[in-house]
């Protein structure tokens, strides 16, 4: 999972925070105005925790554990022991790494990337983007990861595919990123891609399938496997105010029937908001159809891409006295801004290409596919 992400305070005057440092008499150092202040409540305990990471390598006290990777980034569960005086901090943080390859950039980059490109365009709700704080760790952290990953693969717990890759040394990356982990404390957490929430420009008027559905159609047709991207339902069908057609897009990330229709109440009331909110921002930046990427030079693809890609993850509360069902939290996920070189735009245009002339927008031949666009 290549999960990536912050949270942005409006403000007239937008400030860059510097990565949370450290100096000799453990003081952190930043640059920022004294009346700077983080929309986050826990940003104190990041920046005691920033520090402590900063001066320590991992001894009895401090552990990492394995949670995931994507093509990009390790993410690593935070663990204190009972002895630690941060033990009541155990589990609640993640770290997050970058990997040693090309198409990755340092993680200075990346938090600029973000606070200038990303943040705001939330500027509407900075809450529904997770806190994600730079800082710099140690040598002795970098090692001991990268020493896990080889530890995984020898034990064949690490994918094959993501095998031989490891994070780069300390002197070419010092920094990472720390996150809360949002699967800490009560609730279940849920996870899914909300993929294009809008049609492609280039589709056919009369297309059936929206570009989410004909991808996924054209995959499992030719088995090219599904991917992330394809959960099992019409990403349309998420913002349908019908209960029916929402419960069974539901159905695919909540497994409890029982509880399905309070799940379906809160899922309106909570999170349809925050996907509109995308989806209007999908439309703003709606340069991706063919002709868009076939004039690759007059166009900025990262942002539009990376609004097509990222992941919605909330937690959602089940009360056994009445069975109904709270989302007290909702956060989009992996917002790096998509890297359009290496060959990226001519794949995006070749894909878009293929799904027009093979008539995938405008036919029905995975049945296996619902597409709202066909039904509704």
């Amino acid at each position: 999972m290549d999960t990536t992400i912050t949270t942005a305070t409006p403000m007239t005057t937008k400030i860059i925070k510097p990565p949370l440092q450290v100096n000799g008499n453990h003081e952190i150092n930043t640059t920022t105005n004294s009346n700077d202040t983080e929309a986050d409540p826990s940003y104190p305990v990041f920046r005691r925790i920033a520090i402590y990471l900063n001066t320590v390598d991992p001894t009895g006290t401090l552990s990492f554990t394995y949670l995931t990777e994507g093509a990009a980034n390790t993410i690593w569960l935070i663990r204190f022991s009972p002895s630690s005086n941060l033990y009541h901090h155990d589990s609640a943080l993640v770290l997050r790494l970058r990997k040693n390859i090309s198409s990755t950039l340092p993680m200075t980059i990346l938090r600029t990337q973000f606070e200038e490109r990303i943040a705001p365009l939330f500027i509407f709700d900075p809450i529904l983007l997770l806190p994600m704080h730079l800082i710099k760790i140690s040598d002795g952290i970098v090692q001991t990861l990268n020493a896990q990953l080889r530890d995984l693969e020898a034990n064949r717990q690490r994918k094959e595919m993501r095998q031989g890759i490891y994070h780069p040394s300390f002197e070419a990356e010092p920094y990472a990123m720390l996150m809360p982990n949002l699967a800490h404390g009560e609730g279940t957490v849920i996870e899914f891609k909300p993929k294009w929430l809008v049609q492609s420009p280039s589709a056919p008027r009369d297309a059936q399938q929206c570009r989410t559905c004909a991808l996924n159609a054209m995959r499992r047709a030719t088995k090219r496997g599904s991917g992330r991207g394809d959960s099992g339902f019409c990403p349309f069908d998420l913002l349908s105010s019908h209960e029916k057609i929402l419960a069974g897009a539901l159905r695919q990330v909540w497994s409890d029937e029982k509880t399905l229709s309070a799940f379906v109440k809160a899922f309106r009331w909570r999170v349809q908001p925050a996907l509109r909110q995308l989806q209007r921002l999908q439309l703003d930046e709606n340069g991706v159809g063919l002709e868009d990427f076939r004039r690759p030079d007059e166009r900025d693809f990262s942002v539009a891409m990376a609004l097509r890609d990222c992941s919605v993850l909330l937690k959602a509360v089940v009360f056994a006295q009445d069975g109904s069902v709270q989302i007290p939290l909702v956060k989009f996920l992996d917002l790096d801004l998509k890297d359009a070189s290496g060959g990226k735009v001519e794949k995006w245009a070749k894909m878009e290409e293929t799904l027009i002339d093979s008539g995938w927008y405008s036919s029905q031949r995975c049945p296996e596919v619902q597409c709202a666009m066909a039904y509704g």
